[in-house]
């Protein structure tokens, strides 16, 4: 659990994992996939920032699986490219869709852009 805003408590796995994220236009920056505290001893944590990228994952996932997933986006993503986080002071509102109070940042989204152009470009019909 979490604390809010205004020192509300919340699941943090049921408000705000997977859920989806769109900046203060509408746009939509995909899910949220992690999340970041800030722990200092003898200090409640808080959380500070979520983590809006798919690379986030591996970490998530068990197993060969999880691994397999963090090999392949090793491939794909820039190597200068640090996952999408978003600051907590950002954050509208939570449910139900994650809405920011600023624009998404125009490479928030590496992966999936590389996925887009690369894998789901190529398939005939996609671009119309």
């Amino acid at each position: 659990m979490a604390g809010g805003e205004h020192g509300e408590v919340f699941r943090i796995g049921f408000t705000v994992l997977d859920r989806q994220v769109v900046d203060r236009r509408g746009e939509n920056m995909g899910k949220v996939d992690d999340v970041e505290f800030t722990w200092r001893p003898g200090e409640t944590p808080m959380m500070t920032s979520l983590v809006v990228d798919a690379a986030s994952l591996g970490d998530r996932i068990a197993g060969r699986l999880g691994r397999t997933w963090e090999a392949i986006l090793s491939r794909l993503r820039p190597l200068d490219h640090a996952p999408t986080t978003v600051p907590i002071e950002d954050v509208e509102e939570f449910t139900p869709t994650t809405v920011l109070s600023t624009e998404a940042p125009s490479d928030g989204r590496p992966v999936e852009d590389w996925i887009a152009r690369h894998v789901i470009g190529r398939i005939p019909g996609a671009r119309r």
